[in-house]
């Protein structure tokens, strides 16, 4: 499979106080459903609103 047909990965913002926002899907998650994403392969990248820095792994660490 070419890296064209490859589907991007769903944007996750995280915002003060630890609010996730789905921003492919417009609408919040929580972190049960980002493990539940990542135990079913789904791609996903979690960033930091203010900063913009990739946070995915320390968050699910």
């Amino acid at each position: 499979m070419s890296a064209a047909c490859k589907p991007s990965p769903i944007l996750v913002r995280r915002y003060a106080r630890t609010r996730l926002y789905d921003a492919t899907n417009r609408c919040y998650v929580s972190v049960e459903q980002l493990c539940e994403w990542d135990t079913d392969g789904v791609a996903f990248q979690i960033t930091d609103a203010e900063t913009g820095a990739d946070i995915t792994r320390i968050l699910l660490a």
